[in-house]
């Protein structure tokens, strides 16, 4: 559902949805229809290795949610997994991360590195997909949480049953390993930080029984991307998909675990009296800026500099004056649980 916010529409949806037409467990539409019931904006679906779901003209507007095509690429090791959007094909299989990556920049296309942080030993037959050349350039973002790695990466033989049926119990946060990075990625540029929920909505058997790990709807009850818009999304079906990639673009952008509270009236700003800029913005610094952030319920707050923790308070509000140039965002934690991550606001010399 729409929220204005000052001069900005908010949208919330879902990113890395799999289907029947690669791995995943139900048709697009069946998806679809699962969303819109739990009130999604916006689906962003993207089936391993195949555009077969756009060529079939599934994309487009289901009701008020708006549902976008793209596609995971892998490498030949089945590696360096890469979420494509807008791209006019799919690749060559044989292609290094640095080919398909430099495809996707030259035709235009949206690409964000999936799950590049997982790191798991424990099952043989799961092991991790991570991203490892980290040489590679022109991509546009990163995955920093994604739900099903953070499920495998803490499953074992042991606690199989436990956590099949209370999947989300395992999502704390981020790791510290890919917000460093993602932080001195935007030091040189804008990069933007998403949450995936990677929905495949598979199913294995426990003993006698077969449970069906993370339902779609489950997934969709957790990890969620807002996206902040000029103006509302449009009805028509190119400008919307347009407004969507460019606000993920440009960092317009926070993203939230909603299993610990809903975040449409999150806000952080920063504000010179005359004008604010919000995830993604930018302002010159000056005397008297100042940095604003509202949550929709007390948490622990943290305000992170360059990269740097440099305060961390107890509220739902929180007013800061800015001492010096650089990039600025904010954690909202439940306990130990991560609940609501922004994107960086700019603050230049």
């Amino acid at each position: 559902m729409v929220r204005k916010k000052d001069d900005w529409y908010q949208y919330a949806g879902a990113v890395h949805i799999h289907t029947t037409e690669s791995d995943g467990t139900r048709t697009l539409e069946e998806v679809v229809a699962i969303g819109r019931e739990v009130g999604l904006d916006f689906m962003m679906f993207c089936d391993h290795m195949t555009l077969s779901n756009r060529k079939a003209g599934r994309e487009g507007f289901y009701g008020k949610t708006l549902v976008v095509v793209g596609y995971e690429h892998n490498d030949l090791q089945d590696e360096h997994h890469y979420l494509l959007f807008d791209s006019p094909r799919v690749y060559p299989p044989e292609m290094t991360a640095a080919q398909y990556v430099a495809a996707g920049a030259g035709d235009g296309a949206l690409g964000i590195l999936a799950h590049p942080d997982e790191i798991r030993k424990a099952l043989k037959d799961h092991p991790a997909y991570p991203w490892k050349d980290w040489s590679v350039v022109g991509f546009d973002g990163i995955e920093l949480w994604n739900q099903m790695s953070e499920w495998m990466e803490k499953l074992t033989r042991w606690n199989r049953l436990l956590m099949a049926f209370s999947p989300r119990k395992s999502m704390v946060a981020p790791t510290a390993r890919i917000l460093k990075r993602w932080d001195d990625l935007n030091k040189t540029g804008k990069c933007v930080g998403i949450a995936g929920t990677d929905a495949h909505a598979f199913s294995f058997k426990v003993g006698p029984l077969k449970v069906e790990i993370f339902p779609y709807k489950v997934h969709f009850r957790s990890l969620r991307c807002y996206i902040l818009l000029r103006e509302p999304l449009s009805r028509d079906f190119p400008a919307a998909r347009r407004q969507l990639y460019d606000a993920i673009r440009d960092c317009r952008l926070f993203f939230a675990n909603v299993r610990w509270g809903e975040a449409d009236d999150f806000e952080f700003f920063a504000d010179n009296g005359s004008r604010r800029a919000v995830c993604g913005g930018e302002l010159p610094w000056e005397k008297g800026l100042v940095l604003r952030v509202k949550l929709p319920s007390p948490a622990t707050l943290r305000l992170v500099h360059n990269g740097e923790k440099i305060l961390e308070t107890h509220s739902h509000e929180l007013e800061y004056q800015v001492p010096a140039p650089g990039i600025y965002r904010v954690e909202a934690f439940k306990g130990k649980r991560g609940w609501i991550f922004s994107n960086h606001i700019r603050i230049g010399r």
